[in-house]
């Protein structure tokens, strides 16, 4: 018979937890990079680099030596501190996103185009895919970077299990909205059911950038390193996830909840036991 942990989270800003590397060398790039004048590409990593040298040294050296001993561990290490960068400080290029998803997620200026995206809609919710297809195709004849009919196209494609012009669709959307939630979280879970999980990470590392505060990009990353066998990182992101929909989405968070429950019964196997409830507890989980 499976045995099941009881997991609460501590939401009180007052709750204190050792540090993993990764979330010292986070704060130390962050104290870094708020000292420059200007950020880019070579100082931001020039910080990262000074302050993960830093963080190794600190806590139990050799536990973390062994963390990036590999190109996977290290690789996986880097990533994970990029995100909790991000987080932390801010320092994506993320102010705008907001105003950006303002603009491309509205209705075209162009009349036609209003009307035929909205009677693709109506078909959409009915169920009629293709109608809604060739609907939404004509709202971007008459306006070709309509970001919502190219997203709705893409999804009435998915519907129909049409996952390469569904890739296709959400890829131009992409293409005038970087930023865009909806077709970055849609494309990765595309990916992810194609069983491309190295595409589908990027696509949900890309979501956690333009919205640190969005749960999907952490649970679906967390998912990805799951069907990996990475159950330490998969654990570390489906906490994230769970914490913002417990605020947010509560109704969500019974999926993330499941999630730990089986991450926990896979590493219960593999006697990794006392490693989830380390983990658990340095990412502000009460183990009962």
């Amino acid at each position: 018979m499976k045995t099941y942990l009881s997991i609460s989270f501590l939401l009180l800003g007052s709750f204190i937890f050792a540090q993993n590397f990764e979330q010292i060398a986070a704060e130390k790039s962050c104290e870094c990079l708020h000292k420059l004048p200007e950020i880019n590409d070579k100082n931001y990593q020039n910080c990262i680099s000074s302050s993960l040298t830093e963080a190794l040294t600190m806590g139990d050296v050799k536990a973390n030596m062994e963390k990036i001993n590999t190109v996977d561990g290290m690789t996986t290490a880097l990533k994970e501190i990029d995100i909790l960068i991000k987080n932390t400080c801010l320092v994506d290029g993320t102010s705008g996103v907001e105003e950006k998803r303002t603009l491309h997620y509205s209705l075209s200026k162009n009349d036609a185009a209003t009307n035929f995206y909205r009677m693709g809609k109506d078909f959409m919710e009915s169920g009629k895919y293709k109608p809604a297809i060739e609907a939404f195709e004509m709202a971007l004849k008459n306006d070709p970077e309509f970001v919502l009919a190219l997203d709705d196209l893409a999804a009435s494609y998915r519907k129909l299990e049409n996952f390469d012009q569904a890739i296709h669709y959400y890829n131009k959307s992409l293409s005038i909205f970087p930023e865009g939630d909806f077709a970055l979280m849609n494309i990765a879970v595309i990916y992810t059911m194609k069983k491309n999980y190295q595409t589908a990470a990027a696509f949900y590392l890309k979501l956690i950038k333009f919205q640190p505060d969005n749960a999907e990009g952490y649970y679906g990353l967390g998912r990805i390193f799951y069907f990996r066998g990475v159950y330490e990182d998969a654990l570390i992101n489906i906490i994230k996830a769970h914490k913002i929909y417990v605020v947010d989405h509560p109704d969500y968070s019974k999926d993330s909840q499941q999630m730990m429950e089986i991450i926990y019964q896979e590493m219960k196997q593999k006697g990794k036991e006392k490693d989830f409830i380390r983990i658990a507890k340095e990412n502000g989980v009460n183990i009962k």
